[in-house]
């Protein structure tokens, strides 16, 4: 475990999968050109491990760049510039899992297993499965996560160069939560601590951002997400727009559907005003997502300029499995400058051949596009709304996988 040296004379390999060795689960993989080069590398890596509770957690903290795999965490925290992979691992616990705080994080996450728990610690929810802040670069690829806060990336710091960007690619969430805890094994009311899927907050006039052939499935009463892709006071370039394309949405819920109001939805591709309009969301397209039960809105635009949603499948009958009505239904889709910020800051957001069928008390409400710069050739979820729906569309979206030959979440 380590810092990788490129060479190509030989592959040396460590391997500490020992009960009674404090590195049990690790494997450094390293290519030595010389004793020299090994002897330097010794000198360079620096891992602190720890252990956790008596349930065998550990902790681990990355202060040197490398390719960082196998065994089981509660807390990775990166604490380097240097580029980092974490990957076939499995992360296990009730607090933020993987964590940077302004380093300038250059990091690929990918193939890794993350359960989350109930914190037994009362008002306290389930952290995030990453969290962090200040980087230059985030990829995280073909992870199952379950049980968790989902994704929080901050702070854009990077100089914007190819490859410096976010990748949120091919994972599987189930039960993205933010009930808290009331430290008897259950679950307090709301209010709840608004968690997404994946925000990203202040992440601005970044190339090549893309969140693409995501698997996020939410149940009523196991979870309460709120924007299930939020894009915060972010934004891409006119020539490279943020695209978040080929996601299949499912749920998005208060903690009691039945009777509580609720203000988050599917995919929010713009919030949140600017104090200029250069900060504003901008230059987002959200386009062949399929989203579905998710309440308050499927996919919107609430803020900012030149967003786009396309090409979209958006779908809610307006009832719990059990067929009950959800209370706080509203719109499948809305283009609506909700901060009121006027048309300097409220600008070309539009909306076209999006298919959509929502239903709410008091019927069919598929779109609602009172500011928006246009929304042409756009369709009506034709037919009854059914539950039936629900398994069509998931039909199409395994179907549309195994046509594009993407793996949805961590192999095994």
């Amino acid at each position: 475990m380590g810092r990788v040296i490129p060479a190509t004379d030989a592959i040396l390999t460590f391997p500490t999968h020992r009960a009674d060795h404090p590195w049990t689960g690790l494997l450094l993989t390293v290519r030595i050109a010389s004793t020299f080069t090994l002897l330097a590398l010794v000198a360079l890596v620096t891992i602190s491990i720890s252990r956790g509770t008596a349930t065998g957690a550990k902790s681990l903290s990355i202060t040197r760049g490398g390719t960082y795999g196998g065994g089981e965490y509660e807390t990775i925290a990166i604490k380097t510039s240097e580029p980092v992979t974490i990957e076939n691992i499995t992360l296990r616990g009730s607090g933020d899992m993987i964590t940077s705080h302004y380093v300038h994080a250059n990091a690929t996450i990918r193939n890794v297993h993350a359960i989350g728990a109930n914190p037994n610690v009362k008002d306290r929810a389930a952290g995030r499965f990453v969290s962090i802040e200040g980087f230059d670069n985030v990829s995280i690829e073909n992870c199952t996560i379950e049980g968790t806060a989902g994704i929080y990336l901050l702070d854009y710091d990077g100089n914007r160069a190819a490859g410096n960007t976010v990748r949120i690619i091919a994972n599987r969430a189930k039960n993205i939560d933010g009930r808290k805890s009331d430290g008897a094994g259950g679950y307090l009311p709301e209010p709840a601590e608004l968690v997404q899927f994946l925000q990203l907050d202040k992440i601005r006039r970044v190339p090549g951002v893309e969140i693409a052939w995501n698997e996020v499935i939410n149940e009523p009463g196991k979870s309460r997400v709120e924007d299930v892709i939020s894009i915060y006071l972010s934004s891409g370039q006119p020539d490279s727009p943020i695209k978040i394309h080929d996601n299949f949405i499912r749920g998005a819920y208060p903690i009691n559907p039945e009777t509580e109001e609720f203000s988050g939805g599917g995919i929010m591709c713009g919030d949140g005003k600017g104090n200029r309009v250069e900060n504003a969301p901008a230059y987002i397209h959200a386009f062949g997502n399929q989203v579905l039960d998710t309440v308050n809105y499927g996919i919107a635009i609430s803020a900012g300029h030149d967003n786009q949603i396309y090409r979209n499948r958006i779908v809610s009958t307006g009832t719990l499995p059990d067929g009950k009505p959800i209370a706080a239904q509203n719109v499948g889709a809305y283009i609506w400058d909700s901060y009121k910020s006027g048309e300097a800051r409220f600008f070309n957001n539009s909306g076209q051949q999006n298919v959509s069928g929502w239903i709410n008390k008091d019927g069919r409400n598929d779109w609602w596009t009172p500011d928006a710069s246009s929304f042409d050739n756009n369709a009506h979820y034709p037919g009854a709304l059914t539950r039936e729906v629900y398994d069509q569309e998931w039909n199409r979206w395994t179907e549309k996988c195994k046509s594009a030959q993407v793996q949805i979440g961590a192999s095994q």
